[in-house]
C-alpha cells in the first residue's frame, strides 16, 4: 500500500483501495466486532461513500 503524508490523501487512498468487506475482516482480525453501522442506516445515493476519523465517547445522563 502506498504512502500519504496529510489525512487527504490517506482518505483518497482507502477510497481507491479498501471496501466495507475487507475493512470488517481487518477488525475482527484485531478482535474489535461490532464497529459498523447497522444495515439500515444508508447513504442517500449508491455512490457515496464516508470515511473520517471518530471520536467515540461514551454518554450517561447525570442529575444535579
Amino acid at each position: 500500500m502506498s504512502e500519504w503524508k496529510n489525512d487527504e490523501e490517506l482518505y483518497v487512498l482507502m477510497h481507491a483501495t479498501l471496501y466495507t468487506p475487507v475493512v470488517g475482516d481487518i477488525l475482527d482480525g484485531c478482535g474489535r466486532f461490532h464497529q459498523f453501522l447497522p444495515p439500515e442506516v444508508r447513504p442517500l445515493l449508491p455512490s457515496m461513500k464516508l470515511a473520517a476519523r471518530a471520536m467515540p465517547v461514551l454518554q450517561a445522563d447525570v442529575n444535579g
